[in-house]
């Protein structure tokens, strides 16, 4: 006699095609057939198709008969003939927490007085303890039938069970974990990382911070060892990623209950119909957490909209800044930033510094890439505001970058704003923008002229172009190319440099940044408040100081550039203007 099943053995194709459709079709009910065998009293579901249901609602699915059969005799077309896989059963699903119906229990005795073998009913309603119900319907004698539940078996996960987070999961200093789907997620994922960076916040990325081993083990340890936030990229594909649903997205939610941690929802999926709009549900949906609002509940940025970006940094630097002012009120002490335009980053930058702005490399180094500056003149008003709001009443900046990139760091941290700002050199110098008691009045300045070979009859161009060169024998040639080229049209040019052959030190910083400045604005006043097209050759401090001072002014910023295959020259990288809305970086020069 053969034993009766009382189990349905749910394998992880049909469970995975049953949760991914219920969870795309929610809040509809939607449902199919169940294909698989009967096995010592079991009924064993090893796929699960889709039949589209006529007129689905939120608590009714008819499915297509028809459409269900052509699907069945496909599936079955597809396999061996030996092959014990059938048909065994239905499945749908049920947006509301609940399980079979009394309709449901009619519509599966008229199903089995039809079949000699027992028929199953899968019930899926995510939103109920359990979510699985199981019904064996079975024809008996004198053509009844009857119902019973059965108990269903899920397939085991292929991640062990999470435990509690540990001591110091949360860090305020650690870096951002940014969580996404490969396959349709890596683009967006880029994007937030670059601008994330250039905004001076450390990134953790799976591509260049993820060590070798175990893949689960070493995102276990990446996201239990000090993270300060996290950001979820939600696109379509992400349904599919049993990584971020079964174990980033669980971590990052144990994370957000901690109010030292913040949790972004970048979402990229559009509203039907309305591709400038974000889905708001979409994210519980494709994660599988609907009916449950745990997303929907949560801030989102509408990665269709240019601001989605830049929304994301502001909230993540404001909250940087909320977990490091109590210290820096409480202790006095400066706002510290660390500044890099030329090494690669990774999640190991993640230090001591408030801000670590690390901007995109260019491919050869020698100039900054467009892409990182144009990245930077997104992110340099948000990090000026960030510092503002900081309370610190003084600014500490150490590092190294191409002096273009210092020029905007101090443009970004005018005297008006911030009331001193001290550059530490690679030997541990501070060179300071307050003049110190001890500076000596040794170095000068020498201002110089610089020939124009122009039409004395052209027409004024509001256009100047200064040297500016702090280092003994300083090679001018590439400056003096520059203000002879017939195409530059400069109404006039000149060099300031110091005097005798002693390189600056840095008690000399504030004297001479300011004296740099005045000679700036004085050039640029004798002609009308000229543009400003400034060539600078100097240490980096230096670059950030005077940039302090070009707050009046609009200046093209140049950088040398000695390629071999066109000789030195001087090549603009960016324009400042400080005093207009969205500044200090108003353009990128698009020739990098």
């Amino acid at each position: 006699m053969t034993r009766q099943p009382t189990r349905i053995n749910l394998r992880v194709d049909a469970y995975e095609t049953i949760a991914f459709e219920t969870a795309n079709h929610l809040p509809r009910e939607t449902g199919g057939i169940l294909l698989g065998y009967q096995e010592n009293g079991t009924i064993v579901a090893t796929h699960a198709v889709v039949v589209e249901g006529q007129g689905a609602t939120t608590n009714r699915y008819v499915r297509d008969d028809i459409r269900a059969d052509e699907l069945l005799q496909e599936f079955l077309g597809q396999r061996a003939d030996d092959d014990p896989i059938g048909y065994v059963g239905e499945w749908h699903s049920h947006p509301s927490p609940s399980g079979p119906s009394t309709i449901d229990h009619a519509a599966m005795r008229a199903t089995a007085k039809a079949s000699s073998n027992p028929i199953a009913l899968l019930v899926f309603a995510p939103g109920a303890t359990g979510a699985f119900f199981g019904l064996i319907a079975r024809r008996q004698r004198f053509g009844k039938t009857t119902t019973k539940e059965a108990v269903v078996s899920l397939p085991p996960s292929r991640f062990p069970p999470l435990g509690p987070l540990p001591d110091g999961a949360v860090r305020g200093d650690g870096p951002v974990f940014i969580s996404y789907r490969q396959s349709d997620g890596s683009a967006q994922a880029d994007a937030l990382e670059d601008l994330l960076r250039a905004a001076g916040l450390v990134v953790w990325r799976d591509h260049t911070d993820l060590r070798p081993g175990t893949t689960t083990d070493r995102l276990e340890q990446a996201l239990t060892r000090g993270l300060s936030a996290g950001v979820l990229v939600v696109t379509p594909d992400i349904a599919h990623s049993d990584i971020v649903r079964e174990r980033e997205l669980p971590r990052l939610l144990q994370l957000d209950a901690d109010p030292n941690f913040s949790l972004c929802i970048a979402n990229t999926v559009a509203r039907a119909g309305e591709g400038l709009k974000c889905d708001y549900d979409a994210p519980d949906r494709l994660l599988r957490l609907a009916p449950a609002r745990t997303l929907a509940d949560k801030k989102q940025a509408n990665m269709h909209q240019p601001s989605g970006e830049v929304e994301i940094v502001r909230d993540l630097l404001m909250h940087r800044i909320e977990q490091r002012k109590p210290s820096i009120r409480a202790e006095g002490r400066d706002f510290t930033i660390r500044v890099q335009s030329r090494p690669a980053s990774s999640a190991l930058d993640a230090d001591e510094e408030d801000l670590h702005i690390r901007l995109k490399p260019s491919d050869d180094g020698r100039l900054p890439s467009c892409e990182g500056l144009e990245l930077f003149q997104k992110t340099l008003p948000l990090t000026s505001d960030a510092v503002y709001a900081s309370g610190a009443k003084s600014v500490r900046v150490s590092g190294g970058a191409h002096l273009a990139v210092g020029l905007a760091v101090g443009a970004a941290l005018p005297e008006t704003k911030i009331g001193e700002v001290i550059v530490i050199d690679p030997r541990d110098n501070a060179w300071m923008s307050t003049t110190l008691d001890d500076d000596p009045p040794s170095t000068e300045l020498t201002i110089e002229a610089a020939h124009i070979e122009r039409e004395q009859a052209a027409a004024p161009t509001h256009r100047v172009a200064v040297f500016v060169t702090l280092t003994p024998n300083a090679d001018r040639t590439a400056f003096e190319n520059l203000v002879n080229d017939p195409t530059a049209g400069f109404d006039a040019a000149e060099v300031v440099s110091i005097g005798g052959t002693e390189r600056i030190i840095p008690r000399e910083a504030a004297r001479l940044s300011a004296a740099v400045a005045h000679q700036i604005k004085r050039l640029s006043a004798s002609q009308g408040r000229a543009e400003v097209h400034l060539a600078f050759h100097g240490p980096f401090a230096m670059a950030v100081l005077i940039g302090r001072h070009l707050n009046t002014l609009r200046t093209i910023v140049y950088e040398w550039d000695a390629s071999p295959k066109d000789g030195a020259r001087y090549q603009p990288v960016l324009t400042l203007e400080p005093g207009v809305a969205n500044g200090p970086i108003t353009e990128v020069a698009a020739s990098l």
